[in-house]
């Protein structure tokens, strides 16, 4: 299982940006900044949670650390 978190910063476009911490992102924020998903199978799950945690808000997938299946 891989640990995911959402930058508290937003970016330019107004969306948080999500890392996957297990991956070793070179984009992550600084610890103090990141705020704790949880631990999950997959991005798609992380995701999920954080929908669920922060509806009104656009959270993102980093594009170093966070793949995103194609079906």
């Amino acid at each position: 299982m891989d640990q995911y978190i959402i930058n508290e910063q937003p970016r330019p476009d107004g969306a948080y940006e999500m890392h996957n911490l297990s991956k070793g992102c070179e984009n992550l924020p600084v610890q103090k900044e990141q705020i704790p998903i949880g631990f999950f199978a997959n991005f798609e799950l992380a995701y999920k949670r954080a929908r669920i945690n922060w509806p009104k808000e656009k959270v993102k997938a980093c594009v170093s650390c966070c793949h995103i299946n194609n079906n």
